[in-house]
């Protein structure tokens, strides 16, 4: 009878651990490199070879790690089991962490979305998934050791391989930007651009817009340095839609993100970034490729997929998990959808209030003798409302006692269902809430421009703060965005660059978010863009048109207007205004059917559409309390006549709007308003679906 084998000591506990983690990391870079591949889209087989094995040997140099710490912990269970037993019992372990923290990842759309990994809740549902992780841990590794002998030590002979490999591929392939951006000769006359995107931050809570109680010292300081825009509008009132008009200069039912949805993506379009790639310069000549670095920070409410960070060379997206990356580095792009990078970022981010304003700074601090485009997507006063401490002291009320500490998206939406009632102690804290935010985004931007200042190159900087839309707070019922209110429209518009702007200019005039790229265009002495596919398709719609105008007319006294109207639209209404008079009126009927404005009047709207048309006096209503349309018919009817013709003019027809989740429950509270509450025509044919 054979003795069984000698267990062994430490020693042998550490020979597995070390041998298991490197097993574990070879297959779970690999399972998480193949999705990070096809996410990614990662073309020729080289780089696809290369990026696996890169993923194989950095997993296994994390797993190898830790399963030399496993085992130090384990030893004492361990040192029972010969030296196999004790690599199968470490590699299921491994494995089975490995996939608990893939499920807690993968899991966050479906289970408790928006909530953080330390809330009660997502604690819960981790504490269900790590046994389920190890149990399949366990039996991955019980089906492994099924396997022919042949095939076992075939994979483990893949590990040297995926390291060598791994290794040569990350040597061969690491990206130099230092060429983007070098100051030139094409170049040396022109500013730098720093666009800051407020998400959701009202106008009117600004200093520099006459709020006198919210803290913006930063802000007001540009605006007094600066241009101030008191009418600038944006043409919908949510992100994706403005988003795409600022860095395209077209409507959006021009530029195509007409839908506010995860599988949205913008059709192709000339944006900013891509157009400082190629412009024409107004005196000959052209810019090339690497005559900016364009690099965009976003908190990640938009993502790259979204098609809107065409011709950036570089980007973060923090809520993603994404780090730093150069577009042009295939690891670079392909390391930022691994798991074990994306968990990095976030465990960075637990120790960093602000990340997308810290990584723009460190950026600027390595990058900021370049010719650069960036923006920075700042969050702080869109839903979660969440001030730190510090500023929360600043405007909360410490007596409260309510229920309200955070503010969050599902709580607007419960209020809107009727399933919640905020008492006006409530409300007052929301709004507390809020204006902590517009003061940490405030600060948030000094962050960031301190950085250039102390590298001297603010004075040679275009620094640009506005927002995608502003927010409802509870004044006309409603709460955040989406609605047709100057709460949501109104956005703040500040320019900033003393060395060509006037000093403490204000303008009155109606400015749109389509007009942020011609202006630019201006300030840069670049051409317009020309879209490479021909504007019109076969039934003549000109998809190519620039939209916005330049502002700069109105600083330097060429003009006192731009525009006459500036309008705006969402899933279930369209809006236009002048200077004092503002219309709305329904965009769908009671079965979320799209109406042609063209054939209603607002008496057919009024009986057709989900609300009846609403008229405001802006001079006299500047809150938009009372609907006038009864007492000014005209000018209801000049400003209906003057939004049919430009809903006639956008290429993209109505039937490409997806209603938002948000649309679907206003419909029908607007329809029981009006007391239809199974709708209306429920017998007529729906709308056809585009062919």
């Amino acid at each position: 009878m054979n003795p069984p084998p000698k267990a062994g000591g430490l020693k042998t506990s550490l020979r597995a651990g070390l041998n298991a983690g490197m097993a574990a990391g070879l297959v779970l870079g690999l399972v998480d490199g193949v999705g990070a591949g096809l996410r990614t889209g990662t073309h020729g087989v080289v780089d696809w070879l290369g990026c696996l094995a890169a993923a194989g040997l950095m997993y296994g140099l994390v797993f190898a790690a830790s399963g030399l710490l496993l085992a130090l912990g384990l030893h004492v269970w361990l040192r029972k089991f010969p030296l196999g037993e004790r690599l199968s019992r470490v590699l299921a372990l491994l494995l089975g962490l490995g996939l608990f923290v893939g499920l807690v990842w993968w899991t966050r759309p479906w289970v408790f979305p928006g909530l953080s990994v330390t809330d009660p809740r997502r604690l819960a549902v981790s504490a269900v998934l790590l046994p389920i992780g190890i149990a399949l841990g366990f039996v991955i590794v019980r089906l492994g050791a099924r396997l022919p002998r042949g095939v076992r030590w075939a994979g483990a002979a893949l590990v040297p391989f995926a390291w060598l490999g791994g290794g040569a591929f990350l040597y061969s392939t690491s990206s130099d930007t230092g060429e983007l951006g070098r100051v030139n000769d094409r170049t040396r006359a022109l500013p730098n651009v720093l666009l800051f995107v407020c998400d959701a931050m009202r106008a009117d809570k600004l200093g520099c817009y006459g709020d006198e109680r919210v803290q913006t010292p930063r802000i007001d300081a540009l605006a007094k340095e600066g241009v101030v825009f008191e009418r600038a509008f944006v043409q919908a009132p949510f992100t994706g839609s403005s988003f795409g008009s600022y860095f395209t200069g077209k409507y959006p039912r021009r530029h195509g993100f007409v839908r506010m949805a995860p599988d949205t993506r913008m059709a192709p379009n000339v944006t900013i970034a891509s157009h400082l790639k190629d412009a024409k310069l107004v005196g000959g000549g052209t810019l090339e490729r690497d005559d900016y670095h364009c690099v965009t920070f976003m908190t990640g409410a938009l993502s790259t997929s979204a098609g809107l960070a065409r011709g950036f060379d570089s980007y973060f997206e923090s809520f993603m998990g994404h780090h730093l990356v150069d577009v042009d580095d295939p690891w670079s792009l392909f390391s930022s959808e691994l798991l074990l990078y994306i968990a990095r970022t976030k465990l960075a981010q637990k120790f960093d209030a602000t990340p997308v304003a810290s990584e723009a700074s460190r950026w600027l601090r390595a990058n900021g003798t370049k010719r650069f485009f960036a923006m920075v997507h700042l969050f702080a006063t869109h839903t979660p409302y969440d001030p730190p401490p510090e500023i929360r002291a600043l405007y909360n009320d410490p007596d409260y006692k309510g229920p309200v500490s955070v503010f969050r998206s599902d709580h607007a939406f419960a209020i809107h269902e009727g399933r919640a009632k905020p008492t006006e102690a409530d409300e007052r804290q929301i709004r507390d809430l809020y204006d902590g935010g517009v003061t940490y985004t405030d600060r948030q931007i000094e962050l960031v421009l301190r950085e250039l200042e102390a590298q001297g190159r603010l004075d040679d900087t275009l620094v640009i703060v506005t927002a995608d839309h502003g927010e409802e707070l509870g004044e006309h019922g409603v709460w955040e965005h989406n609605h047709m209110y100057q709460s949501n429209l109104r956005v703040p518009l500040v320019l900033h660059w003393p060395r060509k702007l006037p000093l403490g200019k204000r303008s009155d005039a109606l400015v749109e978010s389509i007009d942020l790229l011609p202006t630019l265009c201006d300030v840069l002495g670049l051409e317009l863009p020309v879209q490479a596919k021909p504007d019109e398709d076969e039934q003549g719609r000109d998809y190519g048109k620039i939209d916005g105008k330049s502002v700069l007319p109105l600083l330097d006294g060429r003009a006192s207007a731009i525009r006459e109207f500036s309008f705006a639209e969402n899933g279930i209404e369209m809006s236009v205004q002048d200077l004092r008079w503002k219309l709305v009126v329904p965009a769908v009927d009671g079965d979320n059917r799209p109406l042609e404005l063209a054939g209603e009047s607002l008496e057919s709207l009024s009986t057709r559409g989900i609300a009846r048309p609403r008229l405001y006096d802006l001079e006299n209503d500047p809150q938009e309390r009372a609907n006038v349309l009864e007492k000014a018919p005209d000018e209801a009817r000049r400003l209906l006549a003057a939004l049919a013709e430009w809903d006639a003019s956008l290429p993209i027809p109505r039937l490409e709007i997806l209603m938002s989740e948000r649309d679907v429950t206003e419909n029908a509270r607007r329809m029981a308003e009006l007391g239809y509450g199974d709708g209306v025509g429920k017998d007529l044919p729906k709308a056809p679906e585009k062919q």
